[in-house]
């Protein structure tokens, strides 16, 4: 199948990359959800604001070092695969010149910036805010400007690849807090808060759906290509991941968390069971999505 040849061309220095991409992309969209997160259930319980809060600072510092650690990588990539080439000032330059570089430094600063809305910097909340706000503008901006949307029609990739991220940084990063407030002794407000997410993932779903079917028609151009490239059966792999994943989320709204307000017994562990088992799907899916940007779809 076209998949495994894709896979088989991949060397070393190759993985690592796909790594290095799959550990930013994870970073950077916890960073921005965890900010999502907390503007949505700004009335919710403190003990999922903290994790929240603390989540997101330590995802975007991890975010920041990998997208440090990718330069080089990117150098030595593009010069054969050695450490001279990765060390290359020449190399290095160019990259920074041109569209990576630009990716680089919207990435980086967005990532810096949104820090000071998710720590405890002597600040008044509205420039926290503003700081939040622009910092999530920047990161999301970084992710179109590089891969698939900078091919025609642009504006509309773009858009739909921003619009396809933002309902996945909040999924990501609605996980962790979720799981932090089925320890909670206030059983009521812990089921508050899980049904309200279960109410928003609801539209998070639809609007992930439809940007995602749009934006890989756009990219594919059809269904052929979907079944006989290898971009295309990646994509099959993402998307049965994703199944699996709303799978997921329909049994937790629909069995578990009825079970866990109606203090069911083990509900809860069967509730945070589930969330993990969630987390564990979409870091599968941000590993395939790295795979996916290594991959040219058909036509580029």
């Amino acid at each position: 199948m076209a998949w495994v040849s894709a896979l088989a061309d991949q060397d070393a220095w190759s993985v690592l990359l796909i790594l290095v991409d799959a550990g930013i992309y994870l970073g950077a969209l916890l960073a921005v959800g965890s900010v999502l997160f907390r503007f949505v259930f700004r009335g919710g319980p403190d003990r999922a604001h903290q994790s929240a809060r603390r989540m997101g600072a330590l995802a975007a510092a991890a975010a920041l070092v990998l997208l440090l650690l990718k330069w080089p990588l990117q150098a030595g990539f593009l010069g054969g695969g050695t450490l001279s080439a990765a060390t290359d000032p020449m190399l290095l330059m160019m990259l920074l010149d041109g569209a990576f570089g630009i990716q680089l430094l919207l990435m980086a600063g967005g990532l810096v910036v949104l820090q000071f809305g998710l720590l405890r910097v002597p600040l008044p909340m509205p420039l926290r805010v503003v700081a939040a706000t622009a910092g999530c503008a920047l990161v999301l901006s970084a992710f179109v400007q590089v891969g698939h949307t900078v091919r025609e029609p642009r504006t509309l990739l773009m858009g739909l690849l921003m619009l396809h991220l933002l309902c996945v940084a909040f999924w990501l990063a609605a996980l962790p807090p979720l799981h932090q407030v089925s320890y909670g002794q206030d059983r009521w407000e812990a089921a508050a808060i899980l049904r309200r997410f279960g109410q928003l993932a609801t539209f998070a779903v639809g609007v992930l759906v439809v940007a995602g079917v749009a934006l890989a028609w756009q990219l594919l151009g059809g269904l052929q290509p979907l079944l006989t490239t290898a971009y295309g059966q990646v994509l099959l792999g993402k998307v049965s991941a994703v199944g699996l994943l709303l799978l997921f989320a329909a049994m937790n709204k629909l069995w578990l968390v009825p079970a866990f307000e109606n203090a069911a017994p083990a509900a809860p562990l069967r509730l945070r069971r589930s969330i993990r088992i969630e987390a564990v799907i979409a870091i599968l899916i941000v590993l395939i999505t790295a795979l996916l940007t290594s991959v040219g779809t058909p036509g580029a």
